[in-house]
């Protein structure tokens, strides 16, 4: 820790974070950081004030705890404060499925990311650039900018609000949305009923995919594995300056034939597209994902991602 400076967000309201240090009064921040090291905001327009206030400390590496929805946001802010200099990034496993974590190898407890980092455990310190998806979202009146890791709108997006009505999301939860998928596409052998109806869209990835029709699911992203064991994409990115993509229009009853294929990155199918992209952009009105969270449900939007900057990460 003599070399560097540390700053450290938490999301009180994530749900590890919650039910296992608020709750029970064990916030082990407080016996490990200074007053001023960590921050607690309680509201999503208090998180630009909190790393203005980290950053004007001087750190050089900044902490997050909560789900991959917190450092979605807490990335966000921090690249639009367009600092000098930009910390590293060490995410600590806070969330629900922490894809980040599950993608840099971070799997200790928070308490223990901590003690690692400060050198009351030993560890062996891993930095990794990863880039980030740039995402340009544009309605009638209203436009905003976002950076994060993985997008998926279609479909997915009907899985995830499905997820967060859960009264406990979790593993649990995630592993009966499989399951019903399955088997509603099992019964289904025309358009394809809830969860898994295709969604209509206009779709355009420079050289690789240009039209307009129903489409399964749209998915771009920067992890090799952007959820649980999901791993799409096939060929590793292996530090080239894009993002992998896949785009999906298979009728029901092939899509549900072809899953474990299509879970695994393995399916062949011409309405089945896996690659590497540099921009991609969408034109839809059902909302989507970045990163566990869901937006836009209800307005038409113009979406435009691209490569957006790397960011240096840590790995205890």
């Amino acid at each position: 820790m003599s070399q560097q400076k540390f700053g450290l967000i938490i999301n009180p309201y994530a749900k590890r974070v919650q039910k296992r240090y608020i709750a029970t009064n064990r916030r082990f921040w407080e016996a490990l950081l200074a007053p001023g090291e960590y921050v607690l905001p309680d509201r999503a327009d208090k998180v630009k004030d909190a790393i203005a206030a980290l950053l004007d400390r001087g750190i050089t590496s900044l902490g997050i705890i909560g789900g991959d929805g917190t450092v979605h946001l807490v990335l966000s802010e921090l690249l639009k404060l367009n600092p000098n200099r930009l910390p590293a990034i060490l995410p600590f496993r806070g969330g629900t499925i922490n894809a980040l974590c599950n993608n840099l190898g971070n799997r200790d407890t928070p308490e223990d990311t901590l003690k690692k980092l400060m050198g009351i455990i030993p560890s062996h310190r891993i930095q990794s650039y990863k880039h980030l998806l740039r995402l340009e979202e544009k309605a009638k009146g209203h436009s905003e900018l976002r950076f994060g890791f993985s997008f998926a709108n279609g479909a997915l997006v009907k899985a995830y609000n499905e997820y967060y009505k859960a009264e406990n999301p979790g593993l649990a939860a995630a592993l009966k949305i499989i399951f019903k998928i399955f088997a509603t596409g099992m019964v289904s052998m025309g358009g394809g009923p809830g969860i898994i109806a295709p969604v209509e869209m206009k779709v355009q990835i420079p050289g690789r995919v240009d039209r307009e029709g129903k489409f399964r699911v749209v998915v771009a992203s920067v992890l090799e594995n952007p959820t649980l064991w999901w791993k799409p994409f096939g060929q590793e990115l292996n530090g080239r300056p894009a993002f992998h993509y896949l785009v999906n229009s298979m009728a029901t009853h092939t899509l549900v034939w072809n899953m474990w294929d299509l879970f695994i990155g393995k399916a062949q199918h011409p309405e089945h597209s896996v690659g590497q992209a540099s921009e991609v952009r969408v034109v839809c009105d059902a909302g989507y994902i970045m990163d566990g969270e869901v937006f836009g449900v209800g307005s038409k939007l113009s979406i435009r991602i691209s490569l957006g900057p790397a960011l240096k990460f840590l790995s205890l």
